[in-house]
């Protein structure tokens, strides 16, 4: 299966201060704010700075991410903040992703940041101090699994179906599911759509996430459910076995409210 290309479409403003982030989940609306407090509170003689500067900063990142191939059914955007230390030997150390999101690319984004070349380092009352900054990165994921989903959908005779029905189906995620310890500690849950194919002989295939991403884990465990799934019977059509698309709903209840 070939890697689509991805791309990293900008980057907002100059590094900042990072700040102390809360545990509870926050909307990309919300993250942007946080960060423009950030920007607002800078506290620097002179901040550190990248060899070259800042156009050298994007290029060095444009070139040196390398985006790993995630399961979409979509194409999406998503906003990867890195806090890390510059100390005043310009080193880059405390690397750590503020939000966690797609598993794969967090850890790419951090084996980044850990070759970053030395910085120039930044000042406060004429001596080289080391500061705390963040760089939050738009990263565009291109729809990854256009085939063999490109494909028209007959008029079934009949839907594939879970072998001993729904409630089958529902222990089966129940009994399975492991809840990412990231997401759990966040207190992050929410719901993930997953569609996959049922092959004409029952084998799930082709799993992917469609829709908004939460992150934390969520879309990774979600597809690890469907691929662990047993065979399903198979759609049928004119009497005969057939493959069919087909989306399930796998739902993670926040630790707060199960306890409910």
């Amino acid at each position: 299966m070939r890697f689509l290309p991805a791309l990293i479409l900008l980057f907002l403003g100059f590094p900042v201060f990072a700040q102390d982030s809360t545990e509870r989940p926050l909307t990309p609306a919300e993250m942007e704010e946080e960060f423009q407090r950030g920007v607002e509170a800078l506290k620097a003689d002179v901040l550190p700075e990248f060899p070259g500067g800042q156009a050298n900063l994007e290029r060095w990142l444009t070139s040196n991410l390398n985006v790993p191939y995630i399961r979409l059914r979509e194409d999406t955007v998503v906003t990867v903040y890195v806090d890390f230390t510059v100390d005043e030997n310009g080193n880059v150390a405390d690397t750590r992703i503020r939000y966690p999101g797609f598993r794969q690319l967090d850890k790419e984004v951090l084996s980044m940041f850990h070759r970053m070349p030395r910085w120039k380092p930044g000042f406060l009352n004429y001596k080289p101090v080391p500061l705390n900054l963040t760089i939050p990165i738009k990263v565009a994921l291109a729809n990854s699994m256009r085939k063999p989903l490109d494909v028209p959908a007959p008029e079934l005779s009949r839907l594939p179906r879970y072998h001993g029905g729904g409630k089958a189906l529902a222990y089966f995620i129940r009994r399975n599911l492991q809840y990412p310890p990231e997401a759990r500690s966040a207190g992050i849950g929410g719901a993930v759509i997953v569609e996959f194919l049922i092959m004409s002989n029952g084998r799930v295939d082709n799993a992917a996430t469609i829709g908004s991403a939460i992150g934390y884990g969520l879309e990774e465990e979600a597809i690890r459910i469907v691929e662990k799934m047993p065979k399903w019977i198979p759609a049928q059509l004119d009497g005969k076995p057939v493959t069919a698309r087909h989306q399930l709903v796998i739902s993670f209840e926040t630790p707060k409210a199960a306890k409910q």
